[in-house]
């Protein structure tokens, strides 16, 4: 933007001073040079050269004025130095700027001038070196104002291809992000079903044994508000999430870190010999942040089955008092993508930032393949407080 304001000033400011300098030249030269009078020249100088101020938006009317005024400057035995410049800005306007059929009227109208300008000369005996360069820097300096032209024309082609694959790219990144976040929603909402029927459940049992065992009933009532707690915890959570209404939406349990054992056996299955590492002592874990670091695991093995031309990943469990750690790691020699549909890193990094987490996801430099690293709070608390 700086580039182009500069340019526009530039471009008023030599106009400006070619138009000066022509009155300059007119009003100073010895007054017997003017047999027509000087207002006379002074107004074929300004007719010469204040047109060039629109050159780029009237190129063709602007150079027929120009040629126009400087055949008559030039047949009333003027003699201004600015004519020839402004006459190449004008035939540089013509070319750079209209269209293919003014372009071509524009180089008719400097052949008109010039040549028999230069037949004459020639005729009158000056050198030919002097007359027949002027004609084809004339022509090449109308043919380098069509390459300019097509040029800024393919450039501003490439822009709007680039614009509209940036558009592209976020509405599918939008629509990626839209269909990750129902997919969780819909998980959400059976973890939160499940939660109910348990409650109900458990204040049924807890009702027949009040009266006759009073340590069940507390067990059953203790059952009740740790589930309620944790159906609370995920409801809230489930208020930031947009959630689709598919019909085919799963009812089965949800899957958590549990069923590790069984995921890898159909990894190993695939052809990618997978091992599991376990630190720390492992804890009860809220069922959505329990789902979501099992979801993690399995998207980054299927983007390594998929993408990553691995042979061997690893998966390593890390537990704290406060948080749960997944990280999945292979030898593969090429960088994982985001797979089409909205899955892959895509789905991660949303079902980390639903529950307050960080997850870091790039090329190894040190062995070599991919990383994929997630931290999961263990606490109650919702990431983002309704």
């Amino acid at each position: 933007m700086r580039w182009a304001r500069a340019l526009r000033a530039g471009d008023v400011l030599l106009v400006v001073l070619l138009a000066a300098s022509a009155q300059l030249q007119v009003w100073t030269a010895d007054p017997d040079r003017w047999d027509d009078g000087r207002a006379v020249h002074a107004a074929l100088a300004a007719l010469i050269t204040l047109p060039l101020f629109v050159r780029r938006r009237h190129p063709l009317p602007v150079l027929c004025v120009v040629a126009f005024a400087s055949w008559l400057q030039y047949e009333l035995g003027g003699g201004l130095g600015q004519v020839w410049l402004a006459f190449l800005l004008a035939l540089y306007a013509v070319a750079a700027h209209a269209g293919r059929r003014d372009a071509l009227l524009g180089a008719g109208v400097a052949a008109a001038v010039s040549i028999p300008d230069g037949l004459t000369k020639l005729r009158d005996g000056e050198p030919w070196e002097d007359v027949i360069p002027a004609w084809f820097f004339l022509a090449a300096l109308w043919a380098f104002g069509r390459w300019m032209r097509r040029r800024r024309r393919e450039m501003q082609q490439m822009h709007e291809q680039r614009a509209l694959l940036e558009h592209e790219r976020e509405e599918a990144t939008r629509a990626a992000v839209a269909d990750e976040r129902s997919r969780i929603a819909r998980e959400l909402h059976d973890l939160v079903a499940h939660s109910m029927g348990v409650i109900v459940i458990q204040s049924q049992a807890a009702q027949r044994v009040l009266r006759t065992d009073v340590d069940a009933a507390q067990d059953a009532l203790s059952s009740i508000e740790t589930t309620g707690r944790q159906g609370m915890v995920e409801m809230r959570r489930l208020l930031d999430v947009l959630i689709g209404s598919e019909e085919d939406a799963p009812r089965a349990p949800q899957p958590g870190l549990r069923d590790l054992d069984a995921l890898l056996e159909r990894v190993r299955g695939a052809g990618l010999d997978v091992e599991l590492s376990v630190e720390g002592e492992a804890g009860s874990l809220p069922p959505g942040i329990d789902l979501s670091a099992y979801r993690i695991v399995q998207e980054a093995l299927t983007n390594t089955l998929r993408h990553a031309q691995a042979t061997r990943a690893c998966v390593r469990l890390r537990w704290t008092p406060d948080r749960v750690e997944v990280e999945v790691t292979d030898d593969g020699s090429s960088a994982v993508t985001e797979t089409v549909g909205g899955h892959g890193l895509v789905g991660m990094r949303e079902r980390v930032s639903l529950y307050g987490g960080t997850l870091q996801a790039g090329r190894r430099t040190d062995a070599g393949g991919f990383r994929v690293r997630a931290r999961l709070p263990v606490d109650s608390r919702p990431a983002h407080p309704t």
